[in-house]
C-alpha cells in the first residue's frame, strides 16, 4: 500500500508542475505555416550509381541539412543534389541519413537558374 500512496503522490506532483499548453498567436493567413507529411523513398544503395546509369544524373551539391518529421521534430543528414546537364536537365535531391540509408526528397526537370524581375528587363 505504501508504494501506492508514493505513486499517486509523484503523480499528483508532476501534473500540478506540468507546464499548461499554451496556445500560439494568431497568424495572418498569408504568413500562416502549414505542415504537410510527405513521404520519401529510402534504400540502402548509394545513389550515386544508380542516377548516373539510369538518369546520367551526375553529383552536383552536397550539404548538411534537415527535414521535418511529421512530429515537427527534424532529422538531420547530408543533403546530396544530382543533376543532368542536358535536356531535359532533370535532377534528384537526396538525403543521406546514414551511410546504409539514403533517401530521395525529390526529382523534377527543367532546372535552371531562376530569373529575378528586376534582371529581365
Amino acid at each position: 500500500m505504501k508504494w501506492l500512496t508514493t505513486f499517486l503522490c509523484l503523480l499528483v506532483t508532476s501534473l500540478a508542475f506540468a507546464e499548461e499548453p499554451t496556445i500560439p498567436e494568431a497568424q495572418s493567413p498569408a504568413r500562416q505555416i502549414i505542415a504537410l507529411p510527405f513521404m520519401m523513398q529510402c534504400a540502402p544503395v548509394p545513389p550515386d550509381t544508380m542516377l548516373l546509369e539510369n538518369y546520367q544524373e551526375l553529383g552536383f551539391l552536397e550539404g548538411d541539412a534537415k527535414v521535418f518529421r511529421p512530429d515537427m521534430n527534424t532529422i538531420g543528414g547530408k543533403l546530396r543534389m544530382f543533376l543532368r546537364p542536358d535536356k531535359p536537365n532533370s535532377f534528384t535531391i537526396m538525403l543521406e541519413l546514414t551511410p546504409e540509408v539514403h533517401c530521395m526528397v525529390m526529382s523534377g526537370e527543367n532546372l535552371g537558374p531562376m530569373i529575378h524581375p528586376e534582371d529581365a528587363i
